[in-house]
């Protein structure tokens, strides 16, 4: 019998926030994935291009960095790659447009432990 191997679950959390993105990098431990910080669009195209990366979750506020938007860059370098955004207020027509330009989907701020492992689990099962 083959063994299966091992999924990948390393996900970068691009977050502003050091408090926001240390309490959402402990949440993903705790759910058993690898956590990669970033606070920046440079930082964490970085990450995605250096590491074997399954999830992005991406703070709407890291979508304009000096001009650029960092969901079409994740878009340019790894189309396959799901991006969950976040935000503090999340609308239908602001999802509908965040889902327009590429995003797989959203959470809304502060990200409960539930939430987020629905999500890890339907992105990386």
């Amino acid at each position: 019998m083959k063994k299966r191997k091992p999924r990948n679950l390393n996900v970068v959390v691009a977050e502003k926030n050091s408090e926001a993105r240390f309490a959402l990098c402990s949440l993903i431990t705790s759910l058993n994935c690898v956590a990669i910080p970033t606070c920046s669009g440079l930082e964490t195209m970085i990450a995605i291009k250096r590491e074997s990366v399954a999830l992005v979750l991406l703070d709407v506020d890291l979508t304009l960095p000096k001009q650029e938007n960092t969901l079409h860059e994740i878009r340019q370098v790894n189309p396959m790659l799901p991006v969950i955004m976040m935000s503090g207020v999340m609308t239908p027509a602001f999802a509908r447009r965040l889902g327009d330009r590429g995003a797989q989907g959203f959470l809304v701020k502060p990200i409960q432990r539930d939430q987020l492992a629905m999500t890890l689990f339907r992105y990386l099962l």
